[in-house]
């Protein structure tokens, strides 16, 4: 008997040697002291919006900051379907329904007027998601 005990005594160090590895100790877990992050609701957050471009007198414009989701919504749709596919959601989402349809029906608007709309939307949506991933980085 006495053989036995031995024998149980190593393998219950080992045991408790392995359940102490198994948990992380406070200084290895990434968790440890973490608060929730909180966001408030869409509803609470106003949304500062500068002219971008005029129809006739009519004044149209675009958030001062696009929101991250934004950028997100469209890297997304430009991987599954290309970026000239996801970009027209990306103008109605930053426009809005009524300035989108003011460009799609406007006689008047020029290919190259059009082209820079487009192209500053673009630049800033991904821009405010590569300010992010840099600040992140740094």
């Amino acid at each position: 008997m006495a053989s036995t005990s031995p024998a149980r005594t190593r393998q219950s160090a080992a045991a408790r040697k392995k359940a102490a590895a198994a948990r992380p100790s406070v200084a290895s877990d990434p968790l440890a002291g973490f608060e929730p992050i909180h966001i408030s609701a869409d509803e609470d957050v106003e949304e500062e919006r500068v002219p971008l471009f005029y129809i006739g007198d009519t004044e149209y414009t675009i958030p001062k900051e696009i929101a991250p989701g934004v950028a997100l919504q469209y890297l997304r749709q430009a991987r599954e379907s290309g970026h000239e596919l996801a970009t027209p959601p990306l103008l109605i989402r930053v426009l809005g329904e009524d300035a989108y349809m003011a460009l799609e029906q406007s006689k008047a608007v020029t290919e190259e007027q059009l082209e820079s709309i487009v192209k500053l939307i673009v630049d800033l949506a991904l821009g405010q998601a590569e300010k992010k991933e840099g600040k992140a980085r740094g």
